[in-house]
C-alpha cells in the first residue's frame, strides 16, 4: 500500500511538471485541481458605492468539488463573494483560499437559508472551492470587486514652517535614513507567479490601475438569483457611510497578507498651502497645487500598493516552495521532478519579476519627482523659491529608498 501511494505521488508530480497551469492562482501540485477563472467585467451602476468589477452567473455542480479563482484584485478594493443555492435543501459548501489550495482561509455553507456571503480585502488572486454531495446542484455565484478607495495616506506637508520646524525635520530625516539602512539589508522580495504573461499583467495592471468603462444597467443580463444578490448588495452598500469607511472595516483574507500601513510616512516638509490632511486652503494662489497634490497622493498610494504586492508574493512563493519541498522529501524521484518545477515556476519567473518591479518603482518615482517639482513651481509663485531643492528632495529620497525593491 505504501509503495502504491508513493508511485501515485510520483505520477502526480510528473503530471504537474508537464501540464502546468498557465494562470496565476493559489498554488497546488494536485493535477485534479483545475480551477476555472471567474473573469470580472466592468460595472458602472450609477452609484459610486457599487461601481467596480463583477462576475455573476448561475452554475451547475457537475462534479462533487469544483474550483474557481479570481485574479488581479487590488488591496485597496473591497471584495464581496456571495452564493445562493437554487434549492435551499441542497446545501453547498464554500471555502476561500489564498496562497495554496491546502488550507482554506474561510469556509461556510448556504445552510437552511440557501445563502452565504463574505466581504474582505486582498491583493492579487484568491481561490473558491465549491462542494456539494447532490449532483446537478445549481447555485448563483457573485463576485464583486469595488473600485479602489482613497485609503488614509499620511501627508508629507505641514503648514507650520519656520527654521525650527525645518531643523526638526532634518533630524527626523537623518534618523529615518539610519532606520532604512538597517532594514534594507533584511528585506527580501521573492516573487512567484505561475506564468510570465499573467505575472506581468498582474504587476502592471494592479499597480498602475485601469479606468472602468460603462456597462449595462446594474442587473441587466443576469439570471434571477444573481440579479437578486446584486440588488441586495446594492442596498447593503448604499447603507454604508462611504466605500472608504466600508473598506477600512474589512480584514484581509489571509492573516499573513501584508496590509496598508503608514509606517513609511517619511519626513514632513513645509508648505505655504498644504496641511497634514492633504487639504488646500481657499486661497486662490494655492489652487495651482491642486493637480500636483492629487497626483502625488495617488502615486504615493501606488507605491504602497507595489510594496504590498511584493510582500504578498514573497509569502506566496515561500508557501509554494514549502509545499513542493514536502513532496520532494518523499522520494528521490520526486525530488528530481521538483527541481525542474521549481526552476520553471519559481526561479525563472522571479528573475523576470525583479526587472518588472524595479521598472515600475522607477516609473512611479519619476512621476512623484515631477509632482514635487510642480508643487515647487507653485511655491515659487507664492514667494518660496527653490522649494524642491530645499525640502521636496528629502521626501523624494526617502520614498525612493523606502520602497525600492530589495533583491
Amino acid at each position: 500500500m505504501r509503495a502504491r501511494l508513493l508511485w501515485m505521488a510520483v505520477g502526480l508530480l510528473i503530471a504537474c511538471g508537464t501540464a502546468r497551469t498557465a494562470t496565476a492562482q493559489p498554488f497546488t501540485l494536485d493535477e485534479k485541481i483545475k480551477p476555472a477563472e471567474l473573469k470580472l467585467e466592468p460595472l458602472r451602476s450609477g452609484d459610486p458605492k457599487t461601481d467596480g468589477r463583477l462576475y455573476g452567473s448561475t452554475i451547475t455542480q457537475t462534479q462533487p468539488v469544483q474550483y474557481f479563482f479570481v485574479q488581479g484584485v487590488s488591496i485597496f478594493s473591497p471584495v464581496y463573494v456571495g452564493v445562493t443555492a437554487d434549492d435551499p435543501s441542497a446545501s453547498a459548501q464554500i471555502a476561500l483560499y489564498k496562497e495554496t489550495w491546502d488550507q482554506p482561509h474561510l469556509h461556510g455553507d448556504t445552510g437552511s437559508g440557501g445563502h452565504w456571503d463574505a466581504t474582505f480585502r486582498t491583493s492579487g488572486d484568491f481561490g473558491i472551492k465549491m462542494t456539494s454531495d447532490r449532483p446537478q446542484t445549481k447555485y448563483a455565484l457573485l463576485v464583486w470587486v469595488g473600485n479602489e478607495v482613497n485609503a488614509p495616506m499620511p501627508s508629507p506637508f505641514t503648514r507650520s514652517g519656520g527654521s525650527a520646524s525645518l531643523t526638526r525635520s532634518s533630524v527626523n530625516v537623518n534618523v529615518l535614513y539610519i532606520i532604512i539602512a538597517l532594514l534594507a539589508g533584511a528585506l527580501i522580495a521573492v516573487v512567484l507567479m505561475k506564468s510570465k504573461s499573467a505575472r506581468t499583467c498582474l504587476l502592471i495592471g494592479s499597480v498602475a490601475g485601469a479606468s472602468l468603462v460603462a456597462s449595462p444597467s446594474f442587473a441587466q443580463g443576469y439570471d434571477k438569483a444573481v440579479a437578486a444578490m446584486l440588488s441586495d448588495l446594492k442596498q447593503f452598500l448604499s447603507q454604508q457611510e462611504s466605500v472608504d469607511k466600508f473598506w477600512q472595516s474589512l480584514k484581509t483574507r489571509s492573516q499573513s497578507e501584508a496590509q496598508p500601513s503608514d509606517a513609511q510616512s517619511g519626513p514632513s516638509v513645509p508648505s505655504s498651502c498644504v496641511d497634514t490632511a492633504w487639504a488646500l486652503p481657499s486661497n486662490p494662489g494655492c489652487q495651482c497645487m491642486a493637480a500636483a497634490v492629487d497626483k502625488l497622493r495617488k502615486n504615493r498610494q501606488m507605491l504602497e500598493k507595489l510594496r504590498i504586492l511584493v510582500a504578498n508574493q514573497k509569502n506566496f512563493v515561500d508557501k509554494a516552495t514549502a509545499l513542493g519541498n514536502s513532496y520532494a522529501q518523499l522520494h528521490t524521484l520526486l525530488g528530481l521532478q521538483w527541481v525542474g518545477i521549481r526552476k520553471h515556476d519559481i526561479e525563472e519567473p522571479y528573475a523576470e519579476f525583479k526587472q518588472i518591479s524595479k521598472q515600475k518603482h522607477q516609473a512611479l518615482m519619476d512621476a512623484i519627482q515631477k509632482d514635487l517639482q510642480d508643487v515647487s513651481a507653485c511655491e515659487a509663485k507664492l514667494g518660496e523659491r527653490d522649494w524642491y531643492q530645499k525640502f521636496g528632495f528629502m521626501y523624494y529620497e526617502f520614498l525612493y529608498a523606502a520602497y525600492r525593491p530589495a533583491f
